[in-house]
């Protein structure tokens, strides 16, 4: 194997074989913690339709709209899970546009996946209060939301934020079971 073509081509096969190897242990990791997620947000949900009166009813959805549907008997959620691996900060800067900030002085422009089309949803007319909600999955470091260019307010479980609640898992988990259904 002195040949430099030789070594060139195999080094090139290792290091495909490495990234390969990679990506799948990455994908196998992610999927985990993604079904995770999703039982996480279930299993609160299971507990709250446990512990209220009447007929309610759990839906996991496949549609881009909303991850969740959940309905009491007064009352019909969608939900929309954020997830948010890295703990940022997240601001609304519109109703459309959240941003993803490191720290209150990021001024890199990230902005949150897939909150539109719930946003954008035309919520079917019914006699019941119909809610969406989003709750961000695992945590969020501040939830904030701009009122004009310069002034910002923390965004809490109960703050209605264009049409919609936002929250954090953990009040989700600690805070909506409180909440009246």
């Amino acid at each position: 194997m002195d040949n430099p073509i030789q070594i060139a081509i195999l080094v090139i096969i290792l290091l495909t074989i490495l990234i390969v190897a990679l990506t799948i242990i990455f994908k196998k990791v992610n999927k985990k913690t993604l079904n995770a997620m999703y039982e996480n947000i279930y299993n609160v949900l299971k507990e709250i339709q446990d512990n209220i009166e009447g007929d309610s009813k759990i839906i996991r959805s496949n549609s881009s709209t909303h991850d969740y549907y959940f309905e009491t008997l007064n009352k019909k959620y969608y939900i929309k899970i954020v997830y948010n691996p890295g703990n940022h900060e997240i601001c609304v800067n519109n109703a459309l546009k959240w941003q993803l900030r490191r720290s209150f002085n990021d001024d890199r422009m990230y902005f949150v996946e897939g909150i539109e089309p719930l946003m954008r949803m035309e919520i079917p007319a019914s006699n019941k209060e119909t809610k969406k909600l989003y709750i961000v999955y695992p945590n969020a470091r501040s939830l904030l939301k701009y009122i004009n260019e310069c002034e910002m307010v923390f965004i809490n479980p109960t703050t209605y934020v264009y049409g919609t609640n936002i929250m954090t898992f953990n009040d989700f988990k600690d805070k909506f079971k409180n909440f009246n259904f």
